[in-house]
């Protein structure tokens, strides 16, 4: 699924009427041609999806389903100290947000938990989302697993931003094509666990795509 930019930004600057100005402007248009990246625009250009009291019901009932049955989450790697049942909402959190941004159907198959590496199918498409909770940083890099096979055609950065009982609010950083993620050279980070590490600044804006 090709990605295609949600939003643009004008860089504004002072006019050169000079002939030797105008002459390095158009003799090098690289600048212009640059892709959007989530890096590239304010903070506040990303979408935030807002789930409410109810959603957030939905989620702790799915997640302690999960927990128990998948403990610990994603074969046995637990981030940032958190347990399997915070693990599970954070994943789930992100998995909705990505959902309501597209119009998809929320139902418990954006829940279940398979062995092919997927959450959501969008025009025949599947994403793969990836969700934080970090407050260590507002543009969290993707992060996917290389012991993990690579099965998903777009992984998704979700941010978790806000989240009490009453609601949440999910920013939604941007998206790397499977290709994009398998182009990486897997590293240690964070800490022992080998991961392709995609930075905001090579990720690309959500595709602008809706449910048919």
């Amino acid at each position: 699924m090709p990605v295609m930019a949600a939003c643009s930004s004008t860089r504004p600057g002072a006019v050169h009427r000079s002939e030797s100005a105008m002459s390095t402007t158009h003799s090098n248009p690289k600048k212009s041609l640059d892709p959007i990246s989530p890096a590239s625009v304010p903070l506040r250009a990303l979408p935030v999806v807002e789930l409410t009291n109810e959603q957030l019901q939905r989620v702790d009932a799915l997640a302690q389903e999960r927990s128990e049955t998948y403990d610990p989450i994603d074969g046995g790697v637990l981030f940032g100290g958190q347990d399997s049942l915070t693990s599970h909402q954070i994943g789930l959190l992100g998995e909705l947000a990505v959902a309501q941004f597209y119009g998809l159907s929320i139902d418990s198959d954006i829940y279940r938990l398979g062995d092919d590496g997927t959450d959501l199918v969008l025009h025949g498409s599947t994403i793969d989302v990836k969700a934080t909770a970090t407050d260590a940083m507002e543009r969290p890099e993707l992060l996917v697993r290389a012991d993990k096979s690579l099965n998903a055609d777009l992984y998704i950065r979700a941010h978790v931003i806000n989240w009490d009982s009453t609601g949440a609010r999910v920013r939604i950083i941007g998206a790397a094509s499977k290709a994009t993620v398998q182009d990486r050279e897997p590293q240690r980070h964070p800490w022992e666990t080998r991961n392709y590490v995609v930075p905001p600044r090579e990720l690309s804006l959500l595709p602008a795509l809706q449910s048919s």
